[in-house]
């Protein structure tokens, strides 16, 4: 403590000896009081001082002040350093460290693409397992969080990572000092905070302070970086990439295809491909800039290819949740810009497209754009997406209500809106509630929100994005996906929405009702159905539901159904019986199955595949190669017959990952979208089955717990209830101190007989309280490990959460 005292120029009141290894301004935040150091921000709306009774009662012993309270005085093992500003002190202390790292800081600056710079960075070099690479956390770039970034990197780290962001004059100077980048990458100069800068050029030359300690500087040659150039010393060398002759990296788009982005590269007599999984303009800039930090550090050029093919989404977080009467809301109260706006509204634009769209939007804040032509840019966005009803929230939104819709409704603030509204306003309707921060949302996003069971199945959409990248990197072929049962117990309509967003080629389902489903919420590509049954051939045929034929009798029902309406060439999907012996044409079948097709059918073959009955296991691997010889010997038989091409696949998830020299045309992505993979890839987990503790009693030694009296307490215990029983999917094979599930950091036993609705856990080792969340599967208890302890498969796991239970899906 004397040591921090003397660097950050502070008077040292000691208590008790304190190793600090964590440092915290957020009494939220602390994992480790006893070694943290808290400094007490004094800001416009919050005092920190206000917590430290708080935090000493729960452990802590330092902290950093500007002012000293009389109830201090009663804190005897507390150590306090008094300083004239708590934040200056703070920016000292991470200076002081910066200096002692020897290894090369990375500094990232510009209007946007901070964050996502950030962390493809990270993703290429931490691809290197030799490699330690530190960067901040989340979107720590401001004058707080710099300091609490830079605090936060090791001695021993390689490479360290630092965004830096700015809103007003004199602050990169405050940055640079502790920063002290060896190497900076400028990504855009864009729009944000424009008003507090005299023009552009000197918002610009501010950002550029960042460089001015620099061995080099990234970015795309152009304007922007040359004005850089001249604010700089001539030590300050630049690798620039861009379709500039002049570009020390040049790059030319070849091809976009399948939401990826072909882009060749010449640089030191080396030409390559990059084949960026994102289409779009910013995510290109983006990589590109990551890129040439990756080829400053001369890795081989056919690495950096095939880890850029791997990159994965960033974006900040968006929910998607069931509202009252029918509603859906997509929350969005965590930015406001314009850029945001656009992206939220195709978020919109992907959801039930039977249903209306309603905007509530907030004021923007610090765009820096005239306030009239940004509210009509607004009111052109709204206008292109088809919002049926916007609201406008903030004194600037009423203040040009008249750029707006007629039908448009506006308030003040929130208080106005949740008083003057009623719910019954609001029905059958997609709600998206974008708004800033300062205009708390998160009170209309509650007024809107359905109010139900607490117990709620949370699917990552980001996660299910990652899965469904991860797969396309290991393919060329065609992508269906399986959403039959309900996706796998994740929400048909929600995720087949996501997928059809992204692109994948087919949708399967197992019966006809789940794809008239899908047609009425708005899903247009291609659906296929596993199972489909001869009554339900009519509405197939009216929905566009392509049938899986597995049998020489039902090829022909559908063809005269078919007849019937008078459609012609109507694609069906041939299943062939390799192996699995559950159904399909055996070879002996295949000459009547061409004998069919010798004249004129309604029905024409989009595609042949068949089943592998064990492709996720090694044992099986001799077998499995035996069916996909035979599947290639039948589908060659059937092809030599017909003068079009006809589609093979034959491969699962495991199968996917595990042959890939079996692709074929396509392959069939079930599982492994949900994060499961057979070859311990990193998939993200997609499902968390969450609840929360509704009571919490202390119950006796001796004691016993729940129906049939299976389980006793070994000593005083605290048990808590948890409203979710065996009707909403947990297993009751987990009862009495089998399974466990997961709160404040911990695993916890089921204990007693699960009930129907409710169950008890033994939380006695915890500070557990009422409401705290409980997982019992999801990201820190994986469903495969749930999976195994019960004998079982994923599939069930995740096909067994009750239809009772709510829904949440978010992305970032």
């Amino acid at each position: 403590m004397n040591e921090i005292a003397e660097i950050i120029n502070g008077t040292l009141h000691s208590g008790i000896p304190v190793k600090i290894t964590e440092y915290s301004i957020d009494s939220r935040t602390v994992v480790s009081p006893e070694h943290t150091l808290f400094f007490a921000l004094t800001g416009s709306n919050h005092n920190g001082h206000d917590y430290i009774s708080t935090l000493y009662a729960n452990g802590m012993r330092a902290f950093v002040i500007n002012e000293y309270r009389e109830e201090f005085t009663t804190l005897t093992e507390a150590n306090f350093i008094h300083v004239e500003n708590v934040l200056v002190a703070l920016q000292q202390l991470a200076r002081h460290h910066r200096q002692q790292i020897i290894t090369p800081v990375i500094g990232i600056t510009g209007s946007n693409g901070k964050t996502i710079v950030k962390e493809w960075i990270y993703q290429l070099m931490s691809a290197s397992n030799s490699l330690k690479i530190y960067r901040s956390p989340r979107s720590y770039n401001s004058q707080v969080g710099v300091p609490l970034s830079l605090l936060g990197i090791e001695h021993d780290t390689d490479y360290s990572i630092i965004e830096a962001g700015i809103s007003r004059k004199g602050e990169m100077s405050r940055l640079e000092k502790m920063i002290q980048p060896t190497i900076g990458i400028f990504t855009h100069l864009g729009d944000a905070h424009d008003e507090n800068f005299t023009s552009k050029e000197e918002k610009l030359a501010e950002k550029a302070k960042l460089f001015r300690s620099c061995k080099w500087v990234i970015g795309q040659a152009g304007e922007t970086l040359e004005h850089i150039r001249s604010y700089l010393p001539s030590s300050v060398s630049f690798l620039l990439w861009g379709e500039d002759k002049n570009a020390d990296v040049q790059t030319e788009t070849l091809y976009i295809s399948k939401g990826h982005r072909h882009v060749q590269v010449y640089y030191k007599g080396h030409v390559f491909t990059l084949e960026i999984p994102f289409s779009d303009l910013v995510s290109y800039e983006n990589c590109m800039n990551a890129v040439c930090l990756l080829l400053w550090m001369s890795t081989p050029v056919d690495i950096l290819a095939e880890r850029v093919r791997h990159l994965s989404t960033i974006a900040m977080r968006m929910e998607i949740k069931d509202g009252i009467n029918h509603c859906t809301l997509v929350n969005d109260y965590y930015n406001s810009d314009p850029s945001s706006f656009r992206m939220a509204l195709n978020m919109l634009a992907i959801q039930d497209a039977t249903k209306e769209r309603v905007v509530i939007l907030s004021d923007f804040m610090d765009t820096g754009m005239d306030k009239e032509e940004l509210y009509t840019l607004v009111s052109q966005m709204l206008c292109v997406a088809n919002i049926s009803l916007f609201i406008g929230i903030g004194k600037q939104l009423c203040k040009y209500r008249h750029i707006f819709p007629d039908n448009s409704r506006f308030y003040e603030d929130t208080e106005h809106f949740l008083r003057q509204e009623e719910r019954d306003n609001f029905n059958n309707q997609i709600i998206l509630i974008k708004g800033a921060r300062a205009f708390q949302f998160e009170y209309i996003a509650g007024f809107l929100q359905k109010q139900s069971h607490s117990t709620i199945l949370e699917v990552d959409l980001d996660a299910m994005v990652h899965n469904l990248n991860h797969f396309r990197s290991l393919t060329d072929a065609h992508i269906a996906v399986m959403v039959k049962a309900f996706s796998y117990g994740s929400g048909s309509r929600e995720i087949a929405s996501l997928l059809q967003y992204h692109r994948v080629d087919y949708l399967m389902v197992a019966f006809a009702d789940e794809g008239i489903e899908l047609r009425a919420a708005g899903i247009t590509i291609p659906i296929a159905v596993m199972n489909p049954e001869r009554e339900a051939f009519d509405n197939m045929i009216m929905f566009n539901l392509e049938p899986e034929i597995y049998a020489l009798d039902i090829l022909e029902d559908f063809n005269r159904a078919l007849n019937k309406h008078g459609i012609k060439r109507f694609p069906v999907h041939i299943k062939l019986n390799t192996g699995m012996n559950r159904s399909g044409f055996d070879e002996q079948d295949l000459p009547h199955l061409l004998e069919f097709f010798q004249t004129e059918r309604s029905v024409y073959i989009r595609s042949m595949f068949s089943h592998l009955a064990g492709s996720d296991e090694t044992m099986h691997d001799e077998f499995t190669l035996g069916q996909i010889h035979l599947f290639e010997r039948m589908t060659e038989r059937i092809q030599a017959q017909f003068n079009y091409k006809i589609w093979r696949h034959i491969l699962n998830s495991a199968g996917i990952e595990r042959f890939p020299q079996y692709h074929f045309d396509m392959v069939r992505l079930g599982i492994g979208l949900h994060g499961i993979s057979a070859t311990h890839a990193n998939l993200q987990p997609v499902s968390s089955f969450k609840t929360y503790i509704s009571s919490i009693r202390k119950v006796p030694e001796g004691q016993s717990i729940g129906y049939g009296r299976k389980s006793y307490t070994t000593r005083p215990s605290r048990i808590a209830v948890i409203p979710v029983g065996y009707a909403d999917g947990l297993n009751r094979h987990l009862s009495n101190r089998v399974g466990n599930v997961f709160i404040k950091g911990k695993r916890v036993p089921i204990i007693g007989n699960i009930c129907m609705d409710t169950c008890m856990i033994d939380v006695t080792d915890t500070n557990a309280a009422i409401g705290d969340e409980v997982e019992i599967f999801g990201k820190h208890i994986l469903v495969s490990e749930l999976s195994e302890q019960l004998g079982t498969i994923p599939y069930e796991i995740l096909t067994g959460i009750s239809h009772r239970v709510k829904r949440v899906y978010y992305k970032e």
